[in-house]
């Protein structure tokens, strides 16, 4: 601090009047005029850039904005106590820092990140520092300053990156940049750019569906230079636009020949750079050099970069719009390798989503890459769009991605990016290892289908909806009810002839239903093996219904239960079951002389009749009466008032819950002539249906029963 109070007696005009700090002029001044301050000397030279400064300034005003800068400058004068600091720009800082160790400057250079979450309000701020070490043979010293603003500037777009060494790859690379500046105009003159191409494979055939055409520059002098270099150059200087078009207009003229030379045709990729749609009219120039070779536009697919995305919301809206509706693909290129990727699918329509290559780096070792990837395919295909996965390099991923239902594949498992002159082999271009163009819209067809999705035959109407009914059910000691049902299970309810979820949690806890045991007794068994799903078949309404719970968790007298069923009488699907449950209810059914049902308002019905008797429902449908009418004419006398107790339904219930059993059996000799006093065993089963209790009536002879059963009954029954 002292010697920034030295220097400020003769910098007046050298100082930021926000924070009291040196200016840019004023350390550069400094940096010239005094390399050496007090005999000491500063061969640490840090560049600080504060990220999203500028979206704290949109949200907190600049006064927020000033109050940051000010609390930020004191922390790096707490840090860098005895060092020389400076406010450049905005929200950019440098500092001279005397030797130290690596270590030792790390530290502090994490603290001053840590101190600015002190002042961002909420608002994640990232604080980038490029370090430059002085190697004392510097001949100007603001060319330490520049090396420094150099490897911050090296880690701007990095995600996973804060700080950063000028090092001598980093002093390769910049001279390889300026490299760029210098020389580009003569590339293009001298036709250093080349196009690339690299192979796009349809999942399900196997065979080239299309190339991305990539940008290449051969350099007499350095041999390939990175697009990763040239690219960002050219739209630096403006000139990306040239680029583009360059590498357009090779690949129409190398279409133009496959198609002269009777090739097998396939769609090409072309990439566009946000600068393309600012510097000119890039969807008139690519018609025009279209147009100039003869290629249909379906030939063309345009690519789209999500960074380039990320801005111009409306106006970069409405180019994309232009090419779609002119009958170009639009595709969003490297999908998920930046942080703005769902917002983007929300604001704009495109026909292919390219899953960025990184998804598959980690994809043998890491479960959940697997599940994201099918996930973005999923999500993918309920939007109306087409997948395309890069970066495929193995045949597990070939073969997981075709499971998913990802339609286009591209990586080195079909070959590296490669000029056109060397494709030597005469059947590259074949039709046996390319689709024919005429079968593009048969496979875009198939591949809207989602493999994924639980309606993969509905038309995409962006509701979002699960076909599968699912319910969860709580078990709270004996109460049990639902928290949870989708609508496929609300429709499940109304296909047992249950209205919907508050009439479903009625009979649950109203009313002491068969199947309510039933759905309690297979969640006992459910927590009982917690890792198995287990099955329950249960009947609805006289619906025949199986389904699946499994135990989602316990916590004190609370078990939470998943559960997912299928209504086997009215499914289309089970049809086959269906028609065998019916088939088989009728053997059922035969193996009784007589079936009636029995309603709670008090009248009857002759279900089944097999036998010398009548159906007495069809003389008299009064309980109490036909009851009596059966009585008399086919039981002894002394046994017609025990037989009127047992056919009593207004006690039915409460003597099954004594019983605990669902149902009642009784046993009466029958006084029909030829019968000779035969035993008759007569069942009465209880249930529920439309909110009303009905009583189903079966009776049998005694002695057709197996003996080993009819002894557990009587044992049941004393």
């Amino acid at each position: 601090m002292e010697e920034q109070n030295q220097v400020s007696n003769r910098l007046n005009d050298g100082f930021d009047e926000l924070t009291g700090l040196l200016n840019l002029k004023g350390i550069l001044r400094l940096l010239t005029e005094h390399k050496n301050i007090s005999g000491k000397t500063y061969s640490v030279i840090i560049y600080l850039n504060v990220m999203n400064f500028k979206a704290f300034n949109q949200q907190y005003g600049f006064a927020g904005g000033n109050e940051f800068l000010k609390g930020m400058a004191q922390e790096i004068q707490k840090v860098f106590d005895n060092d020389l600091i400076a406010r450049v720009g905005g929200d950019q800082f440098i500092i001279l820092a005397h030797s130290m160790e690596e270590e030792s400057l790390l530290k502090k250079i994490k603290l001053i990140q840590e101190a600015s979450h002190i002042h961002e309000k909420g608002l994640k701020m990232r604080i980038k520092a490029g370090i430059y070490l002085s190697t004392g043979d510097e001949s100007d010293p603001v060319v330490m300053v520049d090396r420094a603003k150099i490897a911050c500037d090296d880690i701007i777009r990095l995600y996973d990156k804060d700080i950063n060494f000028y090092d001598d790859n980093l002093k390769k690379k910049n001279e390889l940049r300026q490299y760029v500046i210098d020389n580009f105009e003569n590339a293009f003159k001298q036709k250093y750019f080349k196009v690339y191409y690299q192979k796009e494979v349809r999942a399900l055939t196997g065979k080239v569906c299309g190339y991305e055409a990539l940008a290449r520059w051969i350099d007499p002098k350095y041999g390939m230079i990175s697009p990763a270099i040239f690219v960002e150059v050219l739209e630096e200087v403006h000139l990306v636009h040239k680029l583009d078009m360059y590498i357009i207009e090779d690949v129409c003229r190398d279409l133009k020949k496959d198609i002269e030379y009777n090739m097998a045709v396939v769609p090409v990729s072309v990439n566009l750079s946000r600068l393309d749609f600012e510097i000119c009219d890039i969807k008139a120039e690519i018609d025009k050099c279209r147009e100039k070779y003869g290629i249909p536009n379906y030939l063309l697919n345009i690519e789209i970069t999500e960074s380039a995305i990320a801005s111009g919301e409306d106006f970069l809206g409405q180019q994309i719009k232009k090419f779609r509706d002119d009958g170009y693909q639009v595709w969003m290129d490297d999908f998920g390798a930046g942080y703005s990727s769902l917002n983007n699918l929300k604001v704009y329509d495109f026909d292919v989503l390219k899953i960025d290559m990184n998804f598959l780096r980690s994809f043998e070792n890491n479960k959940k890459s697997k599940v994201i990837l099918a996930t973005i395919v999923n999500m993918a295909k309920e939007l109306g769009m087409h997948t395309l996965a890069e970066g495929v390099e193995t045949q597990e991923q070939y073969d997981f991605l075709k499971k998913i239902g990802c339609e286009k594949l591209q990586g080195y498992l079909f070959g590296k990016p490669t000029p056109l002159d060397e494709f030597v082999k005469p059947d590259d271009f074949s039709f046996e290892k390319c689709e024919d163009i005429r079968y593009k819209k048969y496979y875009h067809e198939i591949g809207e289908v989602n493999l994924l999705g639980s309606a993969p035959l509905k038309a995409k109407d962006m509701e979002v909806r699960n076909d599968v009914p699912i319910a969860i059910m709580e078990l709270n000691d004996e109460d049990m009810k639902f928290i949870y049902a989708n609508e496929a299970y609300i429709e499940f309810l109304h296909s047992v002839s249950i209205n919907g979820f508050e009439e479903a949690n009625k009979r649950t806890s109203g009313v002491e239903l068969a199947e309510t045991r039933t759905m309690r007794k297979a969640f006992v068994k459910a927590e009982s093996n917690p890792n198995h799903i287990s099955d329950v078949d249960v009947i609805i309404n006289g619906n025949v219904v199986i389904a699946k719970v499994k135990l989602i968790v316990r916590e004190g007298n609370k078990a939470a239960f998943i559960v997912v069923p299928r209504n086997l009488s009215v499914s289309e699907n089970e049809q086959r079951l269906a028609d065998n449950i019916h088939v088989a209810m009728a053997h059922v059914l035969g193996q009784y002389f007589r079936v009636d049902l029995f309603d709670e308002d008090g009248t009857a019905d002759n279900i089944f009749l097999n036998g010398a008797q009548l159906p007495v429902a069809d003389v008299e449908r009064n309980t109490i009466k036909a009851v009596s009418m059966y009585a008399d004419l086919y039981l002894y006398p002394e046994e017609r008032q025990k037989f009127k107790d047992f056919y009593d339904m207004t006690t039915v219930r409460d003597r099954v819950d004594k019983c605990k059993r669902d149902y009642l059996v009784e046993y009466f000799h029958s006084a029909i002539p030829g019968d000779e006093g035969r035993m008759q065993m007569y069942m009465i089963l209880p249930f529920y249906y439309n909110d009303r209790w009905k009583y189903i009536s079966c009776c049998r002879y005694a002695d057709e029963i197996n003996d080993e059963f009819r002894q557990q009954i009587l044992q049941k029954k004393d």
